[in-house]
């Protein structure tokens, strides 16, 4: 029996203490917002990166929701999107899709490949506290903003709790990179 609960005990503190962080990109990248990104900004507090395919078709519908989840976190947690456009079509598709966050300019997706992003509105968490990306998810519906939600706080986040009834139901993805 004492061998059994010592099993348990260590699959559980495995399970918590599991993390799929994995190091930050060292980037520079031009915003539409005109001003610049690197890892370094985007660690001083919990930051989401979503992903952004040029002219995926997905795109206008999901920045809504994206907005949205801009709305939830305040100040508590910034969001920034990416997308394998250069700096001057960067700024014009923010506006096109009313981003109310800026949007990086990777034209050739060097750093997005690096993230692991392989598809529009995949999105990544980087974690303020160890100052590594700590997970990366693919598309996104109601689960799985309430799986970053409970990442954020696994990773020293604030918790955030949000009614997410009109985000999708099933997962929603867009176009590959």
């Amino acid at each position: 029996m004492t061998t059994l609960i010592a099993s348990f005990i260590l699959a559980t503190t495995a399970t918590q203490e599991t993390c799929e962080c994995k190091p930050m990109p060292n980037f520079s990248l031009k915003a539409s917002d005109g001003n610049t990104y690197s890892q370094a900004s985007l660690v001083k507090k919990d930051t989401v990166v979503v992903f952004f395919s040029n002219g995926c078709p997905h795109n206008p519908k999901a920045a809504p929701d994206m907005n949205k989840l801009k709305a939830i976190f305040g100040s508590k947690v910034s969001i920034v999107g990416m997308s394998n456009l250069n700096a001057t079509e960067a700024k014009a598709y923010a506006n096109e899709l009313n981003l109310k966050f800026p949007l990086l300019a990777d034209p050739d997706g060097k750093i997005i490949e690096k993230f692991g992003a392989t598809h529009s509105l995949d999105f990544a968490l980087v974690c303020s506290k160890d100052k590594k990306i700590g997970k990366l998810w693919n598309g996104y519906s109601r689960t799985i903003i309430g799986e970053l939600f409970a990442e954020i706080k696994h990773h020293g986040g604030p918790a955030i709790k949000a009614d997410l009834s009109s985000f999708p139901t099933g997962r929603q993805s867009g176009c590959g990179f």
